[in-house]
């Protein structure tokens, strides 16, 4: 080959390795920054552990991330929970509330749970949970995955085993709502119209105004239960105790 056609031949090589390498960068820039995924702690959030000791939900808002995932990690005497994250540097996601869950390939039985902290993961049993025998007409549980959730209800304790099942009047999201909670411990009602649940006292808050919840709410020396009504129409004082009377 001449001189003349070797050279001709290495600057086609170069031009060629110039746009390759061009095209590598131009790639790389219109990447844009990756999704980040880390994961954190289960910790201030509410913890259910199912009556089939092999599912477990998990109460959680988030905002600016997809919707977190529950992660359970099993060995032979203990299981470990986080929360996995995945963010997208691009943009913040409007976030939501809801219920998550994982499951267990065994039941919990006496395994420790614990939080990624090595902490103990604060629960409630399901096993415990009372179910209400009564339910005012077209009252139905809360679609699976929607957390319990009301405007100015104070939100549940997270240091001490606490639950809440919600149910609503009918199909429409934005009509009356009931929620029973029970926390396992004992303390003296609020302030309101005195009452008696299951021979206890029991205290009633009184109307409000602005329309905020309304509660019955009263402690039988183990647990605590408030039965709130919420979102119009709303449940009569009568109704109220009915549906806490009729818990077991």
């Amino acid at each position: 080959m001449s001189k003349r056609g070797r050279r001709n031949r290495l600057t086609a090589v170069a031009a060629v390795a110039v746009l390759g390498g061009g095209f590598a960068i131009n790639t790389w820039l219109d990447r844009g920054p990756e999704t980040e995924v880390h994961e954190g702690p289960v910790a201030g959030y509410p913890l259910l552990v199912g009556s089939d000791g092999h599912t477990l939900t998990l109460n959680i808002g988030w905002s600016c991330e997809k919707q977190p995932e529950l992660v359970a990690r099993e060995t032979a005497g203990a299981v470990k929970l986080s929360l996995r994250h995945t963010v997208d540097p691009r943009g913040c996601d409007l976030g939501g509330l809801g219920q998550i869950t994982a499951h267990l390939n065994e039941p919990l039985g006496t395994r420790a749970l614990n939080d990624t902290t090595g902490k103990p993961a604060v629960h409630f049993d399901e096993r415990d949970l009372r179910r209400p025998a009564f339910l005012p007409e077209n009252y139905y549980p809360y679609p699976a995955g929607r957390m319990v959730h009301l405007p100015g209800l104070a939100p549940l304790p997270t240091d001490i085993p606490a639950w809440a099942s919600g149910y609503r009047l009918g199909t429409e999201p934005e009509q009356g709502s009931l929620i029973i909670s029970q926390t396992l411990r004992n303390s003296t009602p609020p302030a309101g119209r005195a009452a008696v649940v299951k021979g206890h006292p029991a205290t009633i808050t009184p109307p409000d105004s602005n329309g905020a919840p309304r509660s019955v709410t009263w402690s039988d020396g183990t647990y605590t239960f408030v039965v709130t009504t919420g979102a119009p129409p709303r449940l009569s004082d009568e109704e109220l105790v009915h549906v806490a009377e009729s818990l077991g």
